[in-house]
Parts: C-alpha cells; sequence; structure tokens
C-alpha cells in the first residue's frame, strides 16, 4: 500500500508539473494566473501580442482582427452583443468597435472575441440588460436612456434643453457626475458602465409638415423610449407619445401607426428613416449618449492584466466616440439635406422650444427623485434657474 501510495503522489506531481488544471488567465488574481517567470498561459509575455492595425485599415480588416479565434488553449471568450447590424455605422458604433480592437491589441490569443449583432439575444432591454445581469454575454453598448426600466441613474440626461450640445454632454459624463450616474447604475443593477459614447444631439423628424414651433407638434403621433421622464418632456413641447422599442420603429414609422420620432441625426441617416419621413428639425432638445457596459461581477473577476486592458480600452474609445462624431457629424446632416427638408431653427425659434420644455423641469426633477437630482446637478455645475 505505501509503494502504491508513493506512486500516486509522484504521478500528481508530474501532473502539476505540465500544468493541468492551469487557471483562465482572464480570472482571478494575477498572480495566480501566471506561471513561475511571469509569463500567462505558458507564454513569454510577448507571445500573446498582437500588432496593431494600420491606420487605413478597411471595416473588414478591422473586424476581421477583432474576431480572429485563437488556438490559445487558455484563451477568455468574449461575447459582445449589440441590436445593430454591424460596429462599421455611427460615430458611436465605430467607438465600440475601437474599444474591441484596443482589447485584442493588448491581450492578443489570450482572448477570443465574438459578435452577435442586430439583435441575436433580443432587441428589449429586459434581453440586452437582463442577459448582461444574467452573463449570457459579456459586453454590450446601449443607449443610456433605454436603462430607465432598470435604473433612474442616467434619467438626469433625458431632462430637454438641461444639457444642449455633444460636447458638453461629453465633458458632463467625463467628469464627477459620470461617475456618480455610473456608480449608481452597478450599485442598482449589477451592470458596469466601461465608457460613455456620445451618440448626438436628438432631432425630429415625421411624415406630416415642416416644424418651426412647439405648436407645430400638437396632433403628431410621434415615438419615445419607454422612458417616464423623457415622455414627460416631450409632452411638454406638444406632441401626443407613442412608446415603443426601438426595433419597432422604422416598421411603424412605414405603416403610418405614428407620424414621427426623434433621434440624433447618424441614427437618422444609418437607419433610413429619410425613406419614411418627409421633415427633419434640428431641436438640439436632448443629448443621447451610450455606454459600453459588462456585467460587475465578470469585471471584478478578472484578472490584473486583463482589467488594465478593459480599462485602457475604454480610455481609447470615450475619447473617440466624441472625435468621430465631431469630424463626421455635419457631413451626414448635409447628405440628410438631400433627402429630406431639413429645418435649421434661428435663435427665437429655439428659445420657444426651450422655453416650452423648461415648464416640465420642476415636475421631471421630482419624478427622477428631487435629492438624486440635485447631486447630479451639483455634480455637473448645473442649475435650474
Amino acid at each position: 500500500m505505501k509503494k502504491v501510495l508513493c506512486i500516486l503522489l509522484v504521478m500528481m506531481m508530474l501532473l502539476s508539473g505540465c500544468g493541468l488544471g492551469g487557471s483562465n488567465p482572464g480570472t482571478g488574481d494575477a498572480e495566480n494566473s501566471t506561471s513561475g517567470d511571469g509569463s500567462t498561459g505558458g507564454q513569454t509575455p510577448d507571445e500573446g501580442a498582437q500588432a496593431a492595425l494600420p491606420e487605413n485599415a478597411t471595416d473588414d480588416e478591422i473586424n476581421a482582427f477583432i474576431t480572429a479565434a485563437s488556438s490559445n488553449p487558455e484563451k477568455m471568450i468574449i461575447k459582445y452583443a449589440s441590436t445593430s447590424p454591424d460596429l462599421n455605422g455611427q460615430a458611436y458604433l465605430r467607438a465600440a468597435r475601437k474599444f474591441l480592437q484596443t482589447l485584442k491589441e493588448e491581450l492578443g490569443d489570450k482572448v477570443e472575441i465574438q459578435y452577435y449583432m442586430n439583435s441575436t439575444f433580443g432587441g428589449s432591454a429586459d434581453a440586452v440588460l437582463g442577459g448582461l445581469q444574467n452573463e449570457t454575454f459579456e459586453l454590450t453598448d446601449w443607449p443610456l436612456g433605454s436603462f430607465a426600466e432598470f435604473t433612474n441613474a442616467f434619467q438626469p440626461l433625458d431632462v430637454p434643453y438641461l444639457v444642449t450640445t455633444s460636447q458638453e454632454a461629453y465633458d458632463l459624463l467625463a467628469g464627477p457626475a459620470g461617475d456618480l450616474m455610473a456608480e449608481k447604475c452597478t450599485s442598482e443593477t449589477n451592470i458596469k458602465p466601461l465608457y460613455y459614447g456620445i451618440i448626438g444631439m436628438r432631432q425630429m423628424t415625421n411624415s406630416k409638415h415642416e416644424v418651426t414651433a412647439p405648436d407645430d407638434l400638437k396632433g403628431l403621433k410621434m415615438r419615445a423610449q419607454n422612458n417616464s421622464v423623457q415622455v414627460t418632456g416631450l409632452s411638454a413641447l406638444g406632441c401626443s407619445i407613442t412608446t415603443m422599442a426601438f426595433s419597432e420603429l422604422f416598421t411603424s414609422l412605414q405603416q403610418k401607426v405614428i407620424d414621427g420620432q426623434e433621434n440624433p441625426i447618424e441614427t437618422i441617416y444609418n437607419f433610413q428613416y429619410y425613406d419614411v419621413q418627409d421633415y427633419l428639425t434640428v431641436t438640439n432638445h436632448l443629448c443621447t449618449a451610450g455606454v459600453v457596459a459588462c456585467n460587475n461581477d465578470w469585471y471584478e473577476g478578472l484578472s490584473d492584466e486583463f482589467k488594465a486592458a478593459v480599462d485602457k480600452a475604454a480610455s481609447v474609445a470615450g475619447r473617440y466616440s466624441i472625435e468621430e462624431l465631431n469630424s463626421s457629424e455635419a457631413g451626414v446632416l448635409e447628405q440628410l439635406k438631400e433627402k429630406m427638408t431639413v429645418t435649421e431653427l434661428s435663435g427665437e425659434q429655439l428659445s420657444a422650444f426651450q422655453e416650452s420644455a423648461k415648464s416640465a423641469w420642476p415636475q421631471l426633477r421630482e419624478e427622477i427623485g428631487a435629492e438624486y437630482f440635485d447631486q447630479f446637478l451639483a455634480a455637473a455645475n448645473l442649475s435650474l434657474d
């Protein structure tokens, strides 16, 4: 019996030395995921690295780089879900792609990133945010206004004309106010915003007539997100509101179930609303921002190396988002002018919209929660006066 025990002990030591049962390099402590010489998964530090793409890489080349299969037996598979058909379109989505590209550059074949596009897991907040909570996938992009069914963390940004430019929104989200909202979101949903991306200021379109004043909105059936603050704010402008999922919007416009909608310029162009809408008014009434987010437990379970790569990718993508939007949005508006009647409001006309919206501000403060809303205003250095 003693001989048998000795043989078994020797075999176990040999198997351990071969690295069988090694940990996933993406999880646990960095110390536990490295071998004695400081490498990960038995590789030298440079072995898993992947060279950065050239600046002039095509969309296909970038996506192929990101989703390249990994032969590393200890790779971490990261599933990225999106309701968009691809990440090649508007600036916000290209920033999400930049995030994934940077992550792949940092981690090489230690990760394999898989795309699940075009609402593969569903297009509603329950499907997307719920899927993130249940760890059906690891990462997703999602607009802040559509978090309202899960948390009111981002609802201060749904107050019309509280923020009036995309740059102002970016600066706000990059500062203490953005941190406050992210902390509230994570504590209430276990969803961690990794970075904010600016999608753009929201504009109004409809199929009935030109809109130059709030009175022109009366009687128009307009779609809104399932977000009570946005519904109240848009109603103050005179709209008749119908809430529906984004995935239902184009068909509802096409079938005349509703008359109009409001979305950022790049969204209007990329989803071809000009095919079912004749008039666009540049109202700039809300800023739409989104996040690339993950399950917080998943993030906290990453090794130090993987966390650092995620954090770096987030920092790069956040800056990239506003830079891309600033460089492309004006050109997209010019293209829309070839397809729709576009009305750019004068200062006096815009003031009329702002005054109508501000009449709802006290009610919206209470609806969001006065204490939290006041904390947000202080963090953002804003006032309702």
